[in-house]
Parts: C-alpha cells; structure tokens; sequence
C-alpha cells in the first residue's frame, strides 16, 4: 500500500465503524433487478398483541370496539385501546386521528382498503407517545400549509409501514424530535416534501418507494423526497426508491446521516446546507445508485459536508456533474465546512464527474474513483470534470494536474453487465475490479475491494 493509501486509511477510519456498526446483521442480498426487487424484507415488531378494538364505518353508534358491536371512528378505537392493543379498521373511509395512547397499533383488517383524509393540520398524529404504529393505511394528506398526512411528535419507538401517505399540500410525513422511529414499505408521494425529519435520532427509513414530490410550498421549502433538518442523533436510510422529486435527499444542518442501499432516478440526487451554524458532519452516503432518468437532473451538491464519506456507489449521466464540491466557508450561502470530506471508491459514466468550485481544504480527498464520459448526452457530457478558475477537463490528466485529485483514478469504461439498462454489476475484466481503497470494512473478493456499488463475487 502506498503512502497516500495509507494516509487515506487513516482518514476514513471513523467512518468505518459508523457504517459497520449500523449494518444489517444479515446482509442484504442484492439481485440483478433494481429497484423493488433488490429490497428484503423485514418483519417489524408491530404484529397484533394484546387486546383487539375493533372499528367499522358501518357500526351502529353505542358500540364497545368488540367485534360484534364494533367502534364507527378510529379515533373512537384510540382513546379506548389499552397500551399494546390493536386498534383493527375494517374497509371503508375514515376520518384523520390523534393518538396519545402508548403503544397502540392501527391497522387496516386483512385484506381491506382502509382510507384516512381530513381532521387537522395532521390527519394522523402521535403525540407524546411511546410506540405504536401505522399498518396498511391509505392516507390522504392535509390541505392545510404545513400540515402533514402522518406526523410523529415528541415520541419514541413509533413505526409507520405498509401504507399509502400523498397529496398533502406540505408533507407527507413528519417525524419531530423524536427517537427510535421506523419508516418502512410505504409508497410516498404527490407531496411537497415526502418526508421531513426534525431533530431526530435513531431514526430509519427503509424499503420505501417514495415518488413524484414535485409541489412547492414556500421559496425554502418543497420539490424534496425526504428533508433532513437538524438531526442529532443517528439516521439510517437504506433500500429505498426515490424518482422524480426534485431533490432526492435534502440536507440541513444534520449530521451522523448514513445513505445506503438506495436507488435514485429522475431527480437531484442530494443537496446540502446550513445557515444555523450547525455542521452537516460524519454523513455517509455508499452503495446507492443513481442515474439520470427521464428529467433533467444533478448529482450530489456538498457545500456542507464535514468528515463526510461518498463511497462504492454508481452514478449515471447527470446532465452538470456527479459531485459538486464547494468550500462553504469561504462566503458561500448556505455554506459549511467540508473539511475531511472523502469521495472514494465511486463510479462515475456518461456525464462531468466532478466540478470543483473553490480551492478546498486540503484533508479533502478525492481518488480512487473511475470516471468516464464516454457516450455521454448530457448537457456538460462533453468534459470530464470542471475546475472554478481553470475551466473544463477534457481528461483526468488534465484534471489531476489542476487539482492533485484522483492521483489513483481511471477513465475507461467500467464494463457493466448492462449499464444502458441499469445493470451496475461488474463483468469479468472490469478495470474497476480490485482497484479501490478500504473503507468499509466489508470482506471483498481479490487483491482490494471493487469499485462502485457491487463486489464481484
């Protein structure tokens, strides 16, 4: 190993343990088809217990929430259902909800279309609660500016899955300072902002398909598939599918995010920022991939990006870059620091890789990356990277020579199985095999780990 791998090694080991010590303990296996069919399933621990209040549209009045003389509303179920009940809603449309009970389960019956639209700034809350969920529900979202279909509140260990959440004016859901909760098997869309997180910790998104956020709501505010704000505490969001929103992943002065497993299309891919004074610091973003899609779209822009690692992802034809790095510190809006920031390991085709606005600290790193613009339609395809104050690359040479970046990067094509259909495997040969860095700390095949989103195996 060179000395620069090693100083490399030495930089990125804190993000190491943080994506190590979040994997699965059964890793996911990943198939040739992505995007719904690469996503496992995991069983939450929601299943019916304890007591069960029974609710049907069709009830008369003066019911006992008994399956013979059932509850005619959900919110009826709610304030009745003891702690670790099961509030259980037969087919039919219901009015929006609040539930300050702890640990009470909603879920449409076996086979019922369960439909929730109306009440408040929130048509479905938990406030103040420890556990509970959401299973199966179609929710129609509020109407009303910055109301919300599903809205987490000041709550721990609350699980949402399984359910519809879209066309709120504002968000789909929203989770605030709250701990421990699951987001999981919900399509999302039809929103300005599909799901907002506030000052959260300990939080998951996994497995859903979030989808057409296109509304906007203020000049600061909508066109986003998820907005995370403020975290504090560790953030988890893996397999999932996003497309067509306008940015994919908005970040806001939050840290200790980890971005794995997803695949991305038709939008922004991610997009941070600060005004708050609060970093954007130990995120990390691998194993996704991304491409252009049908809408004209960008990569990542990391203009707040702190001890960050970008690594072991694919990404595809986007129109003005792949990376976007700007030093945030030096009067830019929205700026923070990205002092540490590590973009390793990542393959980048059919489009500019890497546009560098400003001179960048110097503990950034950029290398081990393959990168080519061959075939390439996008709108700056022609050059492989930009450089602020010098202009386009042609080639990484002439890159490298600007910079000092990419020392061990490639440009030649990556041989996928079947990149023009979105197969990012790595045939046999592939120049992109054994050639990157560990950071990780996963087991690879070979001599070193592979770059871009698949080992060979």
């Amino acid at each position: 190993m060179t000395t620069r791998s090693v100083l490399i090694t030495a930089a990125i080991a804190s993000a190491v343990l943080q994506f190590t010590a979040c994997t699965p303990a059964e890793q996911p296996q990943t198939s040739r088809t992505e995007p719904t069919s690469s996503v496992p399933s995991w069983t939450a621990s929601t299943s019916a217990t304890g007591q069960v209040v029974h609710i049907s549209v069709a009830a008369a009045a003066g019911g006992d929430g008994s399956a013979a003389r059932p509850f005619r509303t959900i919110q009826q179920g709610v304030d009745q259902a003891p702690t670790g009940s099961t509030v259980l809603v037969s087919a039919g449309a219901y009015a929006g909800f609040a539930v300050t009970r702890d640990g009470v389960t909603i879920s449409a019956a076996p086979g019922a279309l369960v439909s929730v639209r109306g009440g408040g700034r929130e048509v479905i809350e938990f406030d103040g609660v420890s556990g509970g969920a959401i299973d199966g529900l179609d929710v129609t979202g509020s109407q009303v500016r910055y109301g919300s279909g599903v809205k987490i509140d000041s709550s721990s260990g609350v699980v949402v899955r399984n359910s519809q959440v879209h066309d709120a004016r504002t968000f789909g859901i929203v989770v605030v300072q709250s701990s421990n909760v699951v987001l999981q098997h919900n399509e999302i869309y039809g929103n300005a902002d599909g799901i907002e997180e506030r000052q959260a910790s300990n939080l998951v998104i996994r497995a859903n398909r979030i989808h057409s956020n296109l509304k906007e709501v203020d000049s600061g505010r909508g066109q986003e598939g998820i907005n995370f704000y403020q975290s504090t505490g560790r953030v988890i969001v893996e397999w999932n599918s996003l497309w067509n929103n306008g940015t994919h992943f908005e970040v806001y002065g939050a840290s200790n995010l980890v971005f794995r497993y997803n695949h991305l299309h038709s939008g922004q891919v991610m997009e941070t920022g600060t005004t708050s004074g609060l970093p954007c610091a130990h995120n990390v973003f691998v194993r996704n991939v991304a491409y252009r899609g049908a809408r004209k779209s960008g990569g990542l822009i990391l203009r707040c990006a702190q001890d960050m690692l970008v690594a072991h992802n694919v990404l595809d034809g986007f129109d003005q870059f792949a990376f976007d790095v700007i030093d945030g510190l030096k009067g830019v809006a929205y700026g923070g620091s990205v002092e540490r920031l590590r973009i390793v390991d990542n393959v980048v085709v059919r489009g500019r890789a890497h546009s560098i606005d400003s001179a960048l600290p110097k503990s950034v790193v950029i290398d081990y990356n393959l990168v080519s613009n061959a075939g390439s339609t996008a709108q700056y395809g022609d050059f492989l990277c930009y450089v602020g104050g010098k202009g386009n690359a042609r080639t990484l040479a002439q890159f490298r020579s600007w910079t000092g970046y990419e020392h061990h990067g490639i440009s030649t094509d990556p041989r996928f199985v079947d990149g023009i259909h979105h197969d990012y495997h790595l045939t046999t040969g592939s120049p992109a095999i054994n050639h990157g860095i560990v950071v990780l700390g996963e087991s690879f095949k070979g001599t070193a780990p592979d770059l871009g989103r698949y080992e060979q195996r």
